[in-house]
């Protein structure tokens, strides 16, 4: 490593007995000085010293802790040795972060390491302050894992997976092992809980993470957890990978005789989390979840959405389902019963009674189909046969194709949750997973049998629906709202609301939109991330930016069904609305971080040249729209999207179980709007949030 090259070749200009005489030690950097002197000034100096040396335009920052992480991986698998590198490297780091005085300037640059000259001047100041400090250089093993616990705790994983037989590389601070022998692993894993049996495995998996589920919301708060030290409880577990495995084998009875079942599901845990890991996308701290800057936001987007995709499910509360069938595709009511032979109205009807069997079921449930028959429920045999088909997988091919790929991140990447919610195990006989995880599939089941043999062209569709939805909800909770084209009579542009909220002291704009976060993006995909996102969020916050600049500039709009709707001096709140759940991204503080970083830069890409032009026209627009709104508001610019959610149908469906007019739905808004637990969790915020202020009212 060339960066340890440099190191061994460079030594301290002093040694300690100089640092015992300021006044020799002020001479010997040069340093004037008049009357007092401090070794702060001394320090000051060097760190100046390394800044003045490194910074460039070839090497991120970001690229020093990719460095940091290759040193204590090295160390901690292969035993390399750590000091003096670790110590200098920090050293480097924080002569750096010094450098940024404000929180406007993004992240500096430093000078490639090939540029060996400087980087010797730089280190030689780095060792001189080992000399003033020599604690830099000082550890105990005790230590080392405590203060670089994941790094620990992922090398800890590869080790696990050395004993399984893996050759373990560590290149550009990752953990990486071959493609081959990941999947040998990921084989013994599945061949565990083929012995195991696969509804034995969901059982104990179940178990597990029963003390996360939350009654009021009738789902599993799987986001991440971070003690009172703001440290996390990992490594997780796998929840979706486990998941995804054991459908594989939907059946009661081990085949075999197995004398021990907990010791083969120890042992499946144990590799499962190894396996994962080592990818190491989970963060150790709250503070890995903030800061990001435009040479760290696209590492940790991808990072987000590996972690959901493993350990995490989308879900949706089970009496959502009917509400949303119903509300979503009845406007396909008669075209979906003459080609398909059944209603969305019946679809709905079947979706709930098969949900209501399971209620208070915090495990695997079956059901027979004439069960439903029995119901009673003036839906005929053969549309109730229809239904189910449409709604469940065979047996035999449940995530057949579900295994370890050439990339470890996407080995839930393509999973049966997400299409359908059934698997058909007889003639007659279905396996329901879980009410809240399956829950989002009867929507996508009865959306790709659509997109199949009806109308390939379905989700282009939706949009609309969604907001019919929406707005029916609204109105059934007394929320007053308007929505409606308008036109700017100087540019003679047509611009429209999808949905604006007026409440006593704000308007709230609501812009929705249909298009969801695709397989490759929940992979980790870069360019397939950002195009999810800028189709989604940045699309929708650019056309409430336009409703915004117009109501700021003019005081009022005019809509084209004759209603004004004014400003009246009230702030402004913006809403993107999805349908379906984006996980980690709906978050506050990661919105804020994605925004913010789309207003720095532009990206470049060999690949998808056009859409890659269409994304970086999308952020000039919105970079000129933010420098519009500066100049309107200026205290916009010391937290610009303060006042921005980023929200899906289901979760605004559990806002409104709290809401009867416009102004509770602010209230509601704004429980998540300051506080966070950091969980990356809708659901699991807002349920804090309302927990918190009942406590306060109930004192």
């Amino acid at each position: 490593m060339l960066f340890k090259q440099l190191v061994d070749s460079t030594k301290p200009s002093l040694d300690l007995s100089l640092v015992e005489d300021l006044t020799s030690l002020y001479e010997h950097y040069g340093i004037k000085y008049e009357n007092s002197l401090t070794l702060y000034q001394v320090q000051k100096h060097l760190y100046e010293n390394i800044q003045d040396n490194l910074i460039g335009n070839q090497l991120y920052r970001a690229q020093l802790f990719t460095l940091k992480d290759q040193l204590l991986l090295t160390h901690f698998i292969k035993s390399e040795k750590l000091q003096p590198y670790l110590g200098i490297i920090e050293i480097v780091i924080d002569g750096i972060r010094n450098r940024d005085d404000t929180l406007n300037q993004s992240i500096p640059q430093l000078v490639s390491l090939e540029y060996e000259d400087k980087w010797r001047i730089a280190l030689q100041s780095a060792w001189d302050l080992t000399v003033i400090s020599p604690q830099k250089l000082e550890y105990n093993l005790q230590d080392l894992e405590r203060r670089y616990r994941r790094q620990f705790v992922v090398s800890n994983s590869a080790k696990i997976l050395q004993s399984e037989g893996c050759e373990v590389h560590i290149e550009d601070g990752r953990v990486l092992i071959d493609e081959s022998q990941a999947r040998n692993v990921a084989n013994r894993i599945e061949a565990d809980i083929r012995l195991l049996g696969g509804i034995e495995a969901l059982k104990k998996l179940f178990e597990l993470i029963k003390p996360c589920h939350n009654e009021n919301q009738g789902r599993y708060h799987l986001g991440r957890t971070f003690n009172s030290l703001i440290e996390a409880d990992f490594p997780s577990i796998p929840v979706a990978y486990l998941l995804n495995l054991s459908v594989k084998y939907p059946r009661k009875q081990i085949m075999v005789a197995v004398k021990s079942p907990n010791k083969i599901w120890k042992r499946i845990l144990n590799i499962s989390i190894a396996l994962t890991s080592i990818l190491d996308v989970q963060a150790h701290n709250q503070f890995a979840l903030l800061f990001h800057s435009t040479d760290t936001i696209l590492r940790f987007l991808q990072e987000l959405a590996i972690y959901d995709n493993l350990f995490c499910l989308i879900q949706l509360r089970p009496s959502d389902v009917p509400k949303m069938i119903q509300g979503l595709f009845c406007g396909f009511s008669e075209t979906i019963q003459h080609n398909l032979g059944w209603t969305p109205e019946q679809a709905a009807i079947i979706a709930e009674k098969i949900l209501k069997l399971a209620e208070g079921k915090l495990y695997p449930v079956t059901f027979h189909a004439r069960q439903i028959y029995n119901l009673k429920l003036n839906i005929g045999k053969n549309e109730i046969d229809k239904i189910l088909t449409v709604y469940s997988h065979g047996v035999s091919s449940v995530n057949s194709n579900f295994h370890i790929p050439q990339d470890l991140s996407q080995i839930s990447a393509k999973n049966y949750f997400q299409h359908k919610p059934l698997i058909r195990l007889s003639k007659d006989k279905y396996l329901l997973t879980s009410s809240s995880i399956c829950s989002p599939a009867f929507y996508e089941a009865i959306v790709s049998e659509l997109r199949a043999k009806v109308d390939s062209k379905i989700n282009d569709k939706l949009g609309d629906k969604i907001e019919y939805f929406i707005k029916g909800e609204f109105s059934r909770r007394g929320i007053k709202f308007n929505c409606g084209k308008y036109s700017e009579t100087k540019k003679g542009k047509v611009d429209e609301i999808d949905i604006v909220v007026e409440t006593s002291d704000t308007l709230i704009f609501f812009e929705v939109k249909a298009k969801p976060l695709t397989r490759r993006s929940r992979c980790g995909s870069d360019l397939n991330l950002l195009l999810d996102l800028s189709n989604s969020l940045l699309t929708s916050q650019i056309q409430i930016n336009k409703h915004e600049i117009s109501i700021r500039k003019n005081g009022s709009i005019s809509l084209e069904n004759d209603s004004i709707c004014n400003l009246n001096n009230r702030d402004i709140a913006r809403v993107s609305v999805t349908l379906v759940d984006f996980g980690s991204f709906q978050d506050r503080t990661i919105l804020f971080q994605f925004l913010g970083n789309m207003l720095l830069g532009n990206f470049e890409a060999s690949d998808d040249v056009n859409k890659v032009k269409k994304l970086n026209d999308k952020l000039d627009e919105f970079k000129l729209q933010f420098n519009e709104l500066i100049q309107i508001d200026p205290i916009r610019v010391n937290n610009p999207f303060y006042n921005c959610w980023f929200l899906s149908v289901p979760q605004l469906l559990i806002l409104l179980d709290n809401v009867n007019s416009s102004d509770d739905l602010k209230r509601e808004l704004w429980r998540t709007r300051s506080i966070t637990t950091s969980s990356l969790d809708f659901y699991r915020e807002y349920e804090y949030a309302r927990q918190l202020a009942a406590a306060r009212n109930s004192m």
